[in-house]
C-alpha cells in the first residue's frame, strides 16, 4: 500500500514541477516582441518588460570590437620613471578611445590632462599594469602625464593609438 501512495505522490510533484516549467514568462519588449539574450535591456518597472538601456537623451554607448586606430604612428610615452613626465599629443578629433600597450616590467600610471601644469601623484590617473594592452574611452586630453609605480629594470616605453571601438 505504501509503495502505490509514494509513486501517486512523486508523479504529482513531477507533474506540478512541468507544469511550472511550461509556464514559464520570457521577457518582453512593451510591444509584446520577446527579447533576444546578446541585447541590452533593462527593466521598465512592469512585470517581465524591459526596453533597451538609455534614452535619445542619455543614450547608453557600447563599445564594439575589434579596435580600429585612427592614425599611423603610435604615441610613445619614452623611457620612463618614478618621476611624472608630460607628453604632449594630438589625437584625432574623432576619436572616442585609446589603446596602451604596457611592454614596461613595472606598472604605470597615466593622467590626461588639459593642461602641461596638472600633476599626477599615486592618487589620481589611471594604473596600468605591467605587461598588459588596455583599451578605455577618452577624455580627449591635450597631454598625458605618466610615470612608472616603481623603478623599471629596463626600458618602459609604452604606446598608445586612438581610435574608436575597442574593448
Amino acid at each position: 500500500m505504501r509503495r502505490p501512495a509514494l509513486t501517486l505522490a512523486l508523479a504529482a510533484t513531477l507533474l506540478v514541477a512541468l507544469t511550472a516549467q511550461s509556464s514559464y514568462e520570457q521577457w518582453h519588449t512593451p510591444e509584446g516582441k520577446g527579447i533576444i539574450g546578446q541585447v541590452i535591456y533593462c527593466s521598465t518597472g512592469k512585470p517581465r518588460e524591459a526596453a533597451p538601456c538609455g534614452s535619445l537623451a542619455a543614450p547608453m554607448n557600447i563599445l564594439s570590437a575589434p579596435f580600429r586606430r585612427l592614425h599611423s604612428a603610435p604615441i610613445r610615452l619614452k623611457a620612463l620613471g618614478t618621476t611624472p613626465k608630460v607628453f604632449p599629443i594630438s589625437r584625432p578629433a574623432d576619436a572616442t578611445t585609446y589603446r596602451v600597450v604596457v611592454p614596461c616590467n613595472v606598472n604605470i600610471r597615466l593622467l590626461g590632462a588639459t593642461s602641461a601644469n596638472e600633476v599626477l601623484t599615486d592618487d589620481n590617473g589611471v594604473l596600468y599594469l605591467a605587461g598588459t594592452d588596455v583599451t578605455m574611452g577618452t577624455s580627449k586630453p591635450d597631454f598625458i602625464i605618466a610615470k612608472t609605480t616603481a623603478e623599471p629594470t629596463g626600458d618602459c616605453t609604452p604606446e598608445m593609438h586612438y581610435g574608436m571601438g575597442g574593448g
